[in-house]
């Protein structure tokens, strides 16, 4: 008799060896896959990098401006104002005062030569500007022995921009000084383009450094004021804070802005320290008791103020990496940039809804800004060091990002301040910094009275003319900044 037929225990090892291997195949096939795509990502990341990086070395070589290229392809929005505006034309016609009219005759075609039929006539009106003719005035000037002083004194009239006499006595009026002045300090012209400006169209020629030496001048007299400007400062409720880089001659330095809606106060500092925490202090003082809006910048963080961050530099920062992060942290990304850009819509859109309901939006928006960080904390693999130092930022400033949320009066970001920086870039771009410490701080004190006076609606022409008839520096007070609202409470 045969044994039963069946298999043997040789056989089953040998299967299940088989079914393990299979299995092992299967998983390394898994893998290779896995990898495989890895590798994909990886190189489609190393060829932008490398074009981006051939950019980069492009844009020193190239002739226009670095942005022009990307902006055009890039436009999202139509130019022009927004659908709705109120358009900003000139006067309908006729104006308030005519000074000449012209006829001008038309009896034959300009086009053919015929004679025409049906004449009329329509208006045009056009304005110009009169020949500018400079006005030269001749002070004479009552002068005397005065024993009490035991020195020869003379008089000063408002007018006047100097008590030179003699060889110097034949000075610039206060107006083209102001002029060519603000036009330096607050629209970045040279004192060399405003001179060609001055000899083509008014023919009136002047050196340049006849207006370096009456800003000096004019700085002088302006400085107790700009102290005056500092103390009001310090009684602001909200004070915007930004700095960008200057030079002095060949020494790196930075220029600081502190500015509200009301008043802006410029300062350069040189050397060690120059872009440190003692600026802010020594600016704003140890009994400041505002808010200040800043930028991701450590310097700030050593500071006791209440601060609120700037949420426009969130916004852009987490939009440059998601072009950079790997695709396991772009979600984490993605969803903290949704929630700083709703976060801003809902404060745009607080008039239109109830206070319950607004509210009821603010609590949901704090806890999802919860969520996302108690998610980044929890993350099973670790984040990639960019969305880690990200996540680390979010978290160390957590009461200073949706502060605007809780309080009607604090802006969301600090676009004012940057704003406010542009006019120096403007001449640091087109004229230069500084060649010494006297013309930074020159600079400090007249772009610092120019643009308060353009926020409160005020020409310096008219500050300066006072200043100009004072013997000695004496404060002149600009408009007082706005009381302190009521902070809102939290919500």
């Amino acid at each position: 008799m045969f044994p039963p037929a069946g298999r043997c225990d040789g056989c089953r090892l040998r299967d299940r060896a088989l079914a393990r291997l299979q299995e092992r195949v299967a998983q390394l096939e898994r893998d290779m896959a896995r990898w495989q795509r890895r590798l994909a990502r990886l190189k489609k990341d190393n060829h932008r990098l490398r074009h981006e990086l051939d950019e980069a070395r492009r844009q020193a070589h190239r002739q226009a401006g670095h942005f022009r290229r990307n902006q055009l392809k890039k436009r999202k929005k139509k130019p022009g104002r927004r659908p709705g505006h109120r358009p900003d034309v000139r006067p309908t016609p006729p104006p308030e005062r005519i000074d000449r009219v012209i006829k001008v005759p038309c009896r034959l075609c300009p086009d053919c030569g015929g004679p025409l039929v049906d004449p009329g006539q329509v208006e045009q009106y056009q304005t110009d500007l009169p020949p500018i003719v400079p006005i030269v005035t001749q002070f004479h000037i009552a002068t005397g022995f005065c024993p009490c002083c035991r020195r020869r004194v003379q008089g000063r009239h408002p007018e006047q921009t100097s008590d030179a006499i003699g060889a110097a006595g034949n000075t610039l009026g206060p107006v083209v000084l102001t002029m060519a002045a603000e036009m330096k300090h607050r629209l970045g012209v040279p004192y060399r383009k405003s001179c060609d400006f001055l000899a083509t169209y008014a023919d009136f020629n002047v050196c340049p450094a006849t207006f370096v030496r009456a800003e000096q001048r004019l700085a002088e007299l302006a400085r107790p004021t700009y102290d005056l400007l500092s103390d009001a400062l310090r009684r602001c409720a909200i004070v915007h804070i930004d700095e960008t880089g200057w030079r002095v001659e060949s020494v790196n330095g930075w220029l600081w802005v502190f500015t509200n809606q009301n008043l802006t106060i410029y300062t350069i500092r040189t050397g060690e320290g120059a872009r440190g925490a003692n600026v802010p202090r020594d600016l704003l003082g140890p009994d400041f008791d505002g808010l200040i809006i800043v930028d991701g910048l450590q310097t700030y963080n050593v500071l006791d103020y209440r601060k609120g961050q700037c949420n426009a530099h969130l916004l852009r920062r987490t939009q440059e990496l998601l072009t950079t992060v790997p695709a396991e942290d772009r979600d984490l990304v993605e969803q903290l940039c949704r929630l700083v850009q709703q976060a801003i819509d809902l404060a745009k859109r607080r008039a239109e809804l109830t206070v319950a309901g607004y509210a009821r939006r603010v609590a949901d928006t704090d806890k999802r800004l919860d969520a996302w960080l108690l998610r980044a904390a929890r993350r099973r693999r670790p984040l990639c060091p960019e969305v880690q130092r990200l996540a680390d930022h979010v978290a160390n400033h957590y009461d200073e990002w949706f502060l605007f949320l809780h309080d009607a009066n604090v802006p969301p970001t600090n676009n004012h301040a940057e704003r406010m920086l542009r006019p120096a870039v403007i001449t640091r771009k087109v004229g230069g910094c500084n060649k010494n410490l006297w013309g930074a701080l020159v600079h400090s004190i007249l772009a610092s009275l120019m643009v308060t006076c353009k926020q409160q609606g005020q020409k310096f022409l008219g500050l300066a003319r006072q200043l100009w008839g004072l013997r000695t520096p004496t404060p002149i007070p600009l408009a007082e900044p706005p009381p302190k609202p009521a902070r809102v409470g939290s919500t």
